[in-house]
């Protein structure tokens, strides 16, 4: 018997976690989003799900989630929350609110209660570090001046290559610099990591988590996006189980644990290629309704792209921007990157936002609204609709084996 499922999807973007889930058989019944160019996107997909817009962080829409909500079970809560965490290398502020997002998700899902919640980030999150919590008044006064010094510092380093420093710049860079071991030392005394704190928020709300790092391209997505996946569940007695490989880089050196959990190795294939998916698009003309829209190139810039041969960047300070696709390879990770996205293996220009977004494992008829550029973000942003429902099936399992 098919069950009805329920899920709903916070953080939602343009919906590429709620389109794996639909597609393995869930009812969403509710999403939120706050960024208006992927709502347009996600209502256009998912005309049927009660969109929740807004900053969900503000009481006020976690009521009217909640409303939507009343009386139906929620079977999954899913989500890929923003995240920042405090690098000493980087210049991320302890104070970023992204930082927090995920005590929103660990709210909601202690106020539902679902069977399972499934959270999607970066694989940076598992190096990311925030400040440690309860930190008295005094010490967190001091931990943001000593981030303000290292911040001052690395201004002015900055601007040092740059142009000449004033007297007062010299005086400040010298001083930092003298104490630059000891104002890392007492940040870093004040850090833990990021991953250690969203495992104790959960467990403080009675649920068993388990985290797995998944590379979408083992589920038939043409791209190597690697994610920290989170599995959690208030079932004490239920194992979590994430998805069994369908894909590997190469049958032959797959690990005997990998080649034994899919089925003895009958049903694994190999990665699917960039040219596998993409070839589908090189007759196509400019479709804007499909998001299959030409860049116009300078002539230099074409010329430098004729130059570039495959598997290298057209500038070489650049790692996975124009990046030139292998056509026998995964692409890399999708990235938005501000326009600077893959550059095509056969015609010498770069990808198309249909062609992205198909390396992403959308179908064609999933539409995007917004600027290109925008759409680009959403693309980049999205969880691969065929990973998703990779998980999303093996939660299935799960709540069948419970209900």
């Amino acid at each position: 018997m098919n069950k009805n499922y329920t899920v709903i999807d916070l953080f939602a973007g343009c919906g590429g976690f709620s389109q794996g889930f639909q597609s393995a058989g869930f009812e969403i019944i509710a999403a939120n989003e706050r960024w208006e160019p992927a709502i347009e996107t996600y209502i256009l997909n998912h005309e049927r799900v009660n969109f929740i817009e807004g900053d969900i962080t503000l009481p006020e829409i976690k009521e009217n989630l909640y409303k939507v909500a009343k009386d139906k079970q929620v079977n999954v809560i899913i989500g890929g929350f923003p995240c920042q965490g405090y690098s000493i290398a980087g210049n991320r502020n302890p104070d970023d609110p992204r930082g927090q997002l995920y005590l929103d998700f660990v709210e909601i899902v202690d106020h539902l209660k679902p069977d399972f919640f499934v959270m999607e980030n970066v694989k940076g999150l598992l190096n990311m570090k925030h400040v440690i919590p309860n930190l008295t008044e005094k010490q967190l006064h001091f931990f943001k001046l000593n981030c303000q010094k290292l911040q001052r510092y690395k201004n002015l380093k900055r601007y040092g290559s740059q142009r000449e420093l004033d007297e007062e710049e010299k005086k400040d860079f010298k001083e930092i610099q003298n104490s630059l071991k000891q104002i890392e030392e007492s940040i870093n005394s004040k850090l833990i990591p990021l991953l250690d704190k969203i495992l104790d928020k959960f467990k403080e709300i009675n649920y068993k988590v388990s985290w797995k790092l998944l590379n979408s391209a083992d589920y038939g997505v043409a791209q190597t996006r690697e994610r920290v996946i989170f599995i959690g569940t208030r079932h004490k007695n239920v194992k979590i189980k994430f998805p069994k490989k369908s894909h590997a880089e190469s049958i032959e050196q797959t690990s005997i644990t990998d080649f034994v959990s899919t089925q003895h190795g009958r049903n694994l294939k190999k990665w699917k290629t960039s040219a596998s998916v993409l070839e589908f698009y090189e007759d196509w003309e400019e479709d804007i309704e499909k998001s299959h829209v030409f860049t116009k190139h300078s002539d230099k810039f074409i010329a430098r792209i004729k130059a570039t041969p495959i598997g290298k960047n057209v500038f070489k300070n650049y790692s996975d921007s124009w990046w030139r696709l292998d056509p026998n390879r995964p692409a890399r990770t999708v990235k938005e990157n501000h326009g600077g996205v893959f550059v095509h293996y056969k015609f010498d220009r770069v990808c198309t936002p249909r062609e992205l977004a198909a390396l992403q494992s959308f179908n064609d008829d999933f539409l995007f609204k917004g600027t290109k550029s925008g759409i680009l973000v959403q693309i980049g942003n999205a969880v691969p609709p065929l990973m998703a429902r990779a998980i999303a099936e093996e939660i299935k399992n799960s709540l069948d084996e419970l209900y």
